[in-house]
């Protein structure tokens, strides 16, 4: 029945001031335990961690001077202003500021040893930079252009001129930053010597290059080995016409005339006995030389002598010069049979020279071998420069990119020069409202922090106290309780009284007016009245609460009044009762024996009946009657806890009024909800009476009421 879950309770939504009040005096030990620790926690920190010096110093930035090309100064530059709430620029400045290049360089001028003196680090550059990038607080003033530099330190001798060489740093690096005025110089030097360097290797790979293709313009080059293409297809296409043309005239004489031709062709050379392969050897070589000399003449049109194919041409020349001479050395004839006729075909006699068309026709052919062996030369050569088309012209390109580069490095050098001299380096768009001041401790921070190290004691015993009241602790605590969660009247609080429980009759003398105010107000009437008087757990006060209302209406002298001890033995009857209690259906017959003072009367079911849970509701429904017809006021059952298996919600319909007693700070506020909901399933009526409640609030205030806290 109970629900564990971790839920806040309803209440919380809707806290009032008695809520807070009663949540912080209920658990005020536990706030003052947390806020003693808080202060303890404070003191330690003074002493373990006390209070710095500090130097201070105000900072107004009224614009920046940019360069729009970073780091060249000159007539690119330009003012740039804080727009209105100083967030653009300033918070630029700030982070220039806050940098470690400042600190390093803070470090070196004022040096380590001084400014860690009191210190137990190392006295070394980078616990001196680390130091001070700690120490230092750059806080831009909302809505202007002020920035706040605070500086703090042990050692009130180290404060100001740490924070006046921060300023110091800052100027110069701010400069650097957006101008580079003071080190445009060197940087613009060193990177014209640079450029300078790139450019010269360029163009020595460039002519290493172009020396390499053997060309001196690649665009020039491209070209003339198009038109050499060209040329040699044109000779190709006429080789091939003139070749067709002689072979079919030598067929046509030799057809004609066979034997003439070949008396003409004795007759050439008498002397000379030149076989056929050797004067068609004869020919083709003076036909290349022939070729290779107009093609030498037309590479040197456009190459240098350093070019591989002029080179190569050349060579062959060579070569094919001392191969004819060791053929006209073999065969003398061949001088004569080379030299021009008269006219081509024809003998000095006027007769057809079969013989030489004979070699010409050979040479044709070999010319025509020779001129596509030469085509196939070219174009290898076309392709060989077009693979170094991508490294020339990447390396054009760089040579014109570095030219580009150097000549505008060293008109900024230039510019950076006169810059320099004019002494645009200066910051004069930043001004010092206030300079670094002598060292001093802000004794307002250090309690603002003691106090907040304090005041986290509280807050941590609060929040404790808040986590237990809405959260871990889910009984019903206080009257409030009964009537904002459980929606049912509430008769009476009672105080836990502990073992002193002399006060308790005055308690229970209140619950009974109430509960007779309560019966005139819904105008009950009749007699006797069926009070049933339970709870939930066994130690909730049920027994006590049922015997002094009992009691106390039986003090009223205006009529009898019954106490039914239905808890099998173990309730009420016993505190009056010290022998045999009689059963309520003796009572109804005789009632002197259950007679304990004038108009006041007890009994009790018999304990040892088992049955007693399931009989008890038809044998009280039929018991209804004879009680109403007896001459009781007021009939008050001491009911057992309840529970899924009590008969207490079967028997809860006779009642004219169902009192359930629930102990305060004990009582699971679910159970109680749980137990109200099975008492309206049998439509009685339900009201409630908180016990051993405990008020923690000071008697000023607190209101002894039923809705009291």
């Amino acid at each position: 029945m109970n629900n564990n879950s971790l839920q806040p309770l309803p209440r919380a939504a809707g806290m009032t001031a008695d809520d807070i009040y009663y949540v912080i005096f209920r658990h005020k030990w536990r706030i003052l335990i947390c806020t003693a620790a808080g202060l303890l926690a404070a003191a330690g920190f003074y002493l373990f961690d006390p209070p710095q010096y500090q130097s201070e110093a105000l900072l107004f930035i009224r614009y920046v001077m940019e360069n729009s090309a970073p780091g060249l100064p000159g007539d690119d530059a330009k003012a740039i202003s804080p727009d209105q709430r100083g967030e653009t620029i300033i918070a630029t400045e700030a982070e220039i500021l806050g940098s470690l290049d400042i600190a390093y360089q803070v470090a070196d001028v004022v040096g380590p040893d001084k400014i860690l003196a009191k210190m137990k680090t190392p006295k070394d550059r980078d616990h001196a930079a680390a130091f001070i990038h700690k120490n230092l607080i750059v806080q831009p003033l909302p809505k202007s252009s002020v920035i706040r530099l605070v500086f703090q330190s042990p050692d009130p001798a180290v404060d100001q001129p740490v924070l006046a060489a921060v300023v110091e740093a800052y100027l110069k690096k701010h400069v650097e930053v957006h101008r580079g005025i003071e080190v445009a110089g060197d940087f613009l030097s060193q990177e014209t010597d640079q450029l300078r360097a790139r450019l010269s290797e360029t163009e020595d790979q460039l002519r290493k290059a172009r020396d390499k293709a053997g060309i001196m313009s690649l665009d020039d080059a491209k070209k003339a080995y198009t038109e050499q293409v060209e040329r040699i297809r044109q000779d190709i296409f006429s080789a091939e016409a003139e070749l067709a043309d002689r072979s079919a005239t030598v067929q046509a004489v030799a057809k004609l005339t066979p034997s003439a031709l070949r008396a003409e062709a004795a007759a050439a050379a008498p002397d000379s006995d030149i076989p056929d392969a050797q004067l068609a050897e004869y020919g083709n070589v003076r036909a290349r030389l022939d070729w290779l000399e107009k093609t030498e003449s037309q590479l040197l049109s456009q190459f240098t002598d350093e070019n591989q194919r002029v080179k190569d041409v050349r060579a062959q020349i060579a070569d094919l010069e001392k191969h004819r001479q060791s053929l006209e050395d073999k065969y003398p004839g061949l001088a004569r049979v080379g030299a021009p006729l008269a006219s081509p075909g024809a003998a000095a006699n006027g007769t057809y020279d079969l013989a030489t068309q004979s070699a010409l026709l050979v040479g044709l052919q070999s010319r025509i071998k020779v001129l596509n062996s030469e085509l196939d030369q070219i174009r290898g050569e076309e392709k060989a420069v077009d693979q170094m088309d991508e490294t020339i012209t990447d390396l054009q390109r760089q040579k014109d990119l570095e030219e580009a580069n150097y000549r505008y490095y060293s008109e900024h050098l230039e510019a950076a020069r006169i810059d320099d001299a004019l002494g645009a380096g200066r910051a004069y768009n930043i001004a010092q409202i206030q300079a670094p001041t002598p060292p001093s401790i802000d004794w307002g921070k250090t309690i603002e922090v003691l106090a907040g190290i304090a005041a986290a004691g509280f807050v941590l015993g609060a929040g404790w106290a808040a986590l237990i009241e809405f959260y871990l602790d889910r009984s019903i605590r206080r009257p409030v309780d009964i009537e904002r969660d459980l929606r049912i009247p509430l008769f009476l609080s009672v105080p836990d009284f502990g073992r002193n429980g002399h006060n308790r009759h005055i308690f229970h003398e209140t619950l009974r007016d109430r509960l007779i105010g309560y019966f005139e107000s819904k105008n009950l009437t009749h007699k006797p009245k069926l009070v049933a008087v339970t709870g939930i757990g066994r130690k909730a006060g049920v027994t006590t609460t049922a015997a002094g209302l009992a009691q106390s209406l039986s003090e009223t002298g205006d009529g009898n009044v019954l106490l039914v001890d239905m808890t099998l033995g173990q309730g009420s009857a016993q505190q009056f009762y010290k022998g045999t209690i009689c059963g309520l259906d003796e009572i109804l017959d005789t009632r002197e024996t259950a007679k304990i003072q004038d108009n006041f009367y007890v009994v009790g079911e018999e304990p040892n009946s088992d049955k007693l849970s399931r009989a008890l509701p038809n044998r009280f429904n039929r018991l209804v009657p004879k009680l109403k017809a007896s001459d009781f006021d007021y009939i008050i059952f001491d009911m057992p806890p309840i529970n899924q298996i009590s008969i207490t919600p079967r028997l809860a319909g006779f009642m004219d009024m169902v009192l359930l007693v629930v102990e305060s700070e004990h009582t699971d506020r679910e159970l109680v909800r749980q137990a109200v909901a099975l008492l309206a399933e049998s439509r009685a009526h339900v009201g409630a009476v908180l016990n051993k409640t405990r008020n923690y609030l000071p008697s000023a205030s607190h209101h002894e009421f039923l809705g009291s806290s």
